[in-house]
């Protein structure tokens, strides 16, 4: 190592030859460091211009005034005369100030438009806003003077109507001095306009006439803490939520074909984290196209069981048994087997599903219709009837006085769990993510409840027909695009269309009790 004084020596001897400063030393030495030359700044090349980095409020008046952007949108329409490109608007919400996802939406929207301008094309294109919806109700729930005000319908829609109205003149401003190109004064619309809603019953009362409206439960997102359904918007995740997880035997009434030469005494095993939606419990789902096998637990000698052969190696750890395989077959031989649990005396079907998936539980997915998507289509599917004990509070009814007014994800869950202690094979606590409502920051459940729903069904067979006519831009991701929109369509049998909501268009029916009253 060189001494210091001698390392700056060094440096003092090379900066002689190379006039630049080297080292730390030398920048001690000299107590400061010459400024470094800007060797590449003269290789780029900008632009010279005065215009400023920032615009102030003046600064965008005086290009609004001179771009004369606000006559743009007429000018074309009188003047241009080649095709009309027509650009539908999807609307943006009126439930507050305008944020970059506005500006990436419209920004796009109008360089599409001015395209079209500049090849000669007349561009047709009418903005609008949603101005229905619950992203403006909680506005308006929120407007309220006390925390505790009963709801009144009518005084939230008064609400929810001015606050809409309100955003969309500071929306709509906002949009002009962009420069997004539209008749902002004359050509807009909002979905609260009485021509725009009297338009939809129209539609309704078309789609009723030709037997695509119908009145069913489906499942939804509830909250017991705050009495209401929840659309996605208004929930968030926790991901280290802790459910209890159970393993149940259910005993089967009749077993596969391959392994009567066994016994006809056999029980399915079933896993599921929400214990309290045994008591709805209707169907087993299974895959046809895994493997299955009948097996025997050391833990359980004299006993047979059912799962999924690809989940032996994983149930092996989770029951503390070694599992030893009797006979297997192909999932389609479940077809026709049947089963009872403790909780009832009817005998209850193995089903087909799609959702059944290799991973975690038994590979026989409990199902049940009243709290769970894809249950709730099983069931739809297979003409079952759906029936929801589960009322608004989140507690059982007209279940018994065992279970009635307990709460579902409380003391109605350990009930649940305690009577049908003899069936369950292992109990825990399972870690995931789940959802909570927004507002009370507690857990949600999937409850039936009455909706509308439109048949889509009934038009998918038109809807993919008219697909095929549809030309998709750009063309190398035609195919890609085009069979994920046929994948949406041929999945999807309904579209619910009613919402728990006050602010919103309502279904034109009217309600005698539970009755509804349809008049022509």
């Amino acid at each position: 190592m060189f001494k210091t004084r001698s390392f700056a020596n060094f440096c003092s001897n090379y900066r002689k030859l190379t006039s630049q400063w080297t080292c730390l030393a030398c920048v001690r030495a000299k107590g400061s460091v010459e400024p470094k030359t800007k060797t590449y700044s003269h290789t780029i090349l900008f632009p010279k211009t005065d215009f400023p980095a920032r615009s102030n409020n003046k600064t965008k008046e005086e290009i609004q005034k001179t771009t004369q952007f606000s006559q743009l949108y007429n000018w074309q329409r009188e003047h241009l005369s080649g095709p009309e490109f027509v650009l539908h608007d999807g609307p943006p919400y009126a439930n507050g100030d305008l944020h970059m996802g506005h500006a990436v939406n419209k920004i796009i929207k109008d360089i599409n438009n001015r395209s079209q301008i500049l090849q000669g094309n007349k561009v047709h294109y009418i903005p609008g806003w949603d101005c229905h919806g619950l992203p403006i109700e909680f506005k308006a729930l929120q407007s309220k003077t006390k925390k505790n005000e009963p709801s009144d319908p009518v005084q939230t829609r008064k609400i929810a109507r001015s606050f809409a109205l309100e955003t969309v003149e500071r929306q709509k401003d906002a949009f002009r001095s962009w420069g997004v190109m539209a008749d902002w004064d004359d050509q807009c619309y909002l979905t609260l306009n009485k021509k725009y809603v009297q338009n939809q019953l129209r539609q309704f009362y078309k789609m009723y006439k030709s037997g695509l409206i119908y009145r069913a439960l489906k499942p939804v997102y509830w909250s017991p803490s705050s009495k209401t359904a929840l659309a996605e918007a208004e929930l968030e995740y926790d991901p280290q939520f802790k459910s209890k997880e159970v393993y149940v035997k259910m005993p089967m009434t009749k077993i596969p074909e391959p392994a009567k030469h066994l016994s006809e005494k056999m029980s399915a095993i079933i896993w599921t984290t929400t214990p309290w939606t045994l008591v709805a419990n209707k169907a087993i789902a299974y895959s046809a196209h895994m493997m299955y096998a009948v097996v025997t637990l050391s833990s359980r000698p004299g006993e047979l069981f059912l799962i999924a052969k690809d989940q032996i190696e994983e149930l092996e750890k989770v029951l503390g048994a070694d599992i030893t395989i009797l006979v297997d077959f192909e999932g389609r031989h479940l077809q026709g087997c049947s089963y009872t649990n403790n909780l009832s005396t009817d005998a209850l079907p193995f089903l087909e599903a799609d959702h059944v998936t290799k991973g975690k539980g038994t590979g026989l997915v409990h199902t049940a219709p009243a709290h769970g998507p894809d249950d709730f289509l099983v069931a739809l599917k297979n003409n079952m009837t759906v029936e929801c004990n589960v009322d608004e509070l989140g507690q059982y009814t007209n279940l018994g006085p065992k279970l009635d007014g307990l709460q579902v994800l409380a003391e109605g869950q350990d009930a649940v769990i305690k009577m049908l202690e003899h069936s369950i094979l292992q109990t825990g606590t399972y870690t995931h993510s789940y959802p909570l409502d927004w507002r009370t920051k507690k857990p949600v459940i999937v409850r039936a409840s009455d909706q509308w729903f439109i048949d889509t069904s009934a038009l998918k067979e038109k809807a993919l027909a008219a697909l095929e006519k549809v030309t998709i831009l750009p063309p190398t991701t035609a195919d890609q695009s085009r069979q994920g929109f046929r994948a949406q369509l041929e999945k999807r049998p309904y579209w619910c269309i009613s919402r728990q909501r006050a602010w919103g268009v309502p279904i034109p029916v009217l309600y005698r009790g539970s009755d509804v009253i349809l008049n022509e």
